[in-house]
């Protein structure tokens, strides 16, 4: 049996990783879960997408857990979620040189 964890950027916080990949395993075994049929060559070609692409959609899905949730304390969810939320929030607020430069001038 091989498990492969490829879902995580470097930008992760490695605690918080890990603790959710056992989770999932644990989870996993305990209920039986079943896996699915192993994908042979490039599966970024054969499935459709099933994991969110932003960081918005993310934290929503973290936020609505309820699997995760027996696992780490929802008061910690909920105080991580707030703060990448804020964080996201400052992001978006700010403007690139690369931003400024291309639609200043099409003002």
């Amino acid at each position: 049996v091989r498990l492969e964890h490829r879902v995580a950027g470097a930008d992760a916080n490695p605690y918080l990783l890990l603790a959710s990949v056992l989770a999932g395993v644990h989870h996993g075994l305990t209920n039986k879960v079943e896996p699915g049929a192993p994908i042979e060559g490039n599966s970024y070609e054969q499935l459709e997408p099933s994991l969110p692409n932003n960081l918005r959609d993310a934290l929503r899905e973290l936020d609505d857990s309820e699997i995760l949730a027996k696992y780490i304390d929802p008061k910690y969810i909920d105080i991580f979620v707030a703060c990448k939320e804020s964080e996201l929030e400052e992001f978006e607020y700010s403007i690139s040189d690369l931003e400024y430069n291309w639609y200043l001038h099409t003002v």
